[in-house]
């Protein structure tokens, strides 16, 4: 019954104050506007919640900090809602608005682990890592601190090299919630380097002594076949070419030889790569799917904590 009441005020004062403007009876509302914007929030009517957070932060450029005790909150809610509306672009500029406009709010936190997951789902893992580090480096015991040091570890794991620097994040996070993942993650980090990779520089000298011994060393006997079979016809030809006295077609089916091996060596090569990668992310996925629930469910009560 209380909800419905705080909803049907705040659509009536939404009502009365849009002919009027933001001069007139808008400004004299807005907590009832903050509070309908709330109540769509609530709902998951996201897009309609960053509609009246909108017209919230809009009307507070032209009131005082008493008539808009929230706005920052306001702000912050804005952003948010526009994410989980999947307006990214939107969220993105709001959250940088917030902290243009207000540098030291306690929603800065929380907006910047909130970017840096945006940035991380688009696969801007460099605009993302910008985020986490500087959440980390505020100095900060907080639970979204460790959060923040915990997605930077993630995201080191994902990639070769990065391995100590990851444990270093690791390392680093110290609230109690994360410690039993994080240990669990730690020890699936001294996996990483025990996983059956295969060396390209072999798969390319095997390649290169016989066209296709690089494809068998990566089990690919379907490709070290192809690879074999087209090597050999074309180096074929080019001899039977030559001892025949057919220089140009030599010549030319040599050139062509010359490039196809030297295409099945960087395919070789390039494919170790490839499936050594592909070994890295299943075994992450395989992690990732273990600490999922744990670290989610922790992440949004740190998240929308205030």
């Amino acid at each position: 019954m209380k909800t419905r009441l705080r909803l049907f005020i705040g659509i009536l004062a939404c009502w009365l104050a849009w002919p009027m403007g933001v001069e007139g009876g808008y400004l004299n509302a807005p907590e009832a506007v903050f509070s309908f914007a709330l109540d769509l929030e609530k709902q998951n009517d996201h897009k309609r919640a960053a509609t009246e957070f909108g017209r919230y932060v809009s009307a507070a450029r032209h009131g005082s900090n008493t008539e808009f005790p929230r706005v920052e909150e306001a702000m912050f809610r804005l952003a948010v809602n526009l994410a989980q509306a999947n307006e990214t672009d939107g969220a993105l500029r709001a959250f940088s608005d917030l902290g243009a406009a207000y540098p030291k709010s306690p929603f800065i936190p929380m907006a910047l682990l909130r970017m840096g997951l945006i940035y991380e789902r688009a696969g801007a893992r460099e605009e993302a890592v910008r985020r986490y580090q500087r959440l980390a480096e505020m100095g900060m015991e907080t639970e979204l601190s460790a959060l923040s040091r915990l997605r930077l570890a993630w995201l080191a794991m994902g990639k070769p090299g990065e391995e100590e620097m990851a444990r270093g994040h690791l390392q680093a996070v110290e609230h109690p919630k994360l410690k039993e993942p994080v240990r669990e993650l730690i020890r699936e980090l001294d996996h990483l380097s025990k996983l059956p990779y295969k060396d390209p520089w072999i798969s390319g000298l095997l390649t290169a002594a016989v066209p296709g011994a690089g494809h068998l060393y990566l089990d690919r006997a379907e490709d070290a076949g192809m690879a074999l079979l087209s090597n050999g016809l074309l180096l074929a030809g080019t001899i039977q070419a030559f001892s025949k006295g057919i220089s140009g077609l030599g010549a030319a089916l040599g050139v062509v030889e010359l490039g196809w091996y030297s295409g099945t060596i960087f395919s070789a090569v390039s494919l170790t790569h490839k499936q050594n990668q592909r070994i890295r992310e299943d075994h992450l996925n395989h992690i990732w799917q273990l600490q999922q629930p744990k670290i989610e469910t922790i992440g949004l009560e740190m998240e929308w904590r205030y």
